[in-house]
């Protein structure tokens, strides 16, 4: 009788261990580095015809001790940065002309992140301009992220701060071959 108790109770403990580790395997899977080197469409509410041409510049991971774990790809994504690169097939309006820019991102919070300082951001009332900030972040992972748009007291406004969803779509590869990791390190942590 014990031993039929002991053998339940051991089956119970199995499908307890594999049931877990079925529904873990549910999770959905992790960024591994940058995006895919290409050209995107930019989709976000208000904005059209925008495309972002996105590359990557790596160094490898070094051997130093900064870095615990070599094999991981988040360690190697966060010596990566993105060159992104904003047009628009015209730059007739200003708010194509907004939509003109260049930045690099960086890995924080999981999220590519850069900066783009507009100096004609902000549309005054008196038709003046005066300057935002704007910040992109998004995930390499979904592909959508937040655009914050930030400006202070300018112009007889309020200062504000705005949040819009984006979403981005590879729509091809990037138009010259790009070099994602152009420094070889060895094992020494020399680079050349």
């Amino acid at each position: 009788m014990n031993i039929r108790c002991g053998l339940a109770a051991g089956a119970v403990i199995c499908s307890a261990v594999a049931l877990g580790i079925a529904l873990h395997s549910g999770d959905p899977a992790r960024a591994l580095g940058p995006p895919p080197d290409g050209s995107y469409s930019f989709n976000q509410a208000g904005v059209s015809g925008v495309t972002w041409t996105i590359t990557a510049l790596c160094d490898q991971p070094s051997g130093t001790r900064n870095m615990n774990d070599y094999s991981d790809p988040i360690v190697w994504a966060f010596n990566c940065a993105l060159n992104v690169v904003s047009t628009t097939p015209q730059q007739i309006t200003r708010t194509d002309r907004l939509q003109n820019f260049s930045g690099r991102a960086r890995m924080s919070s999981m999220l590519w992140t850069f900066q783009v300082n507009q100096a004609d951001g902000v549309a005054c009332p008196d038709g003046s301009t005066a300057p935002s900030s704007e910040t992109y972040a998004f995930s390499d992972e979904t592909l959508t992220g937040t655009h914050t748009t930030v400006h202070g007291a300018v112009c007889g406004l309020q200062p504000k701060l705005s949040k819009q969803p984006f979403s981005l779509q590879l729509i091809g590869p990037p138009p010259s071959p790009v070099q994602r990791y152009p420094l070889y390190c060895n094992n020494i942590a020399m680079c050349y």
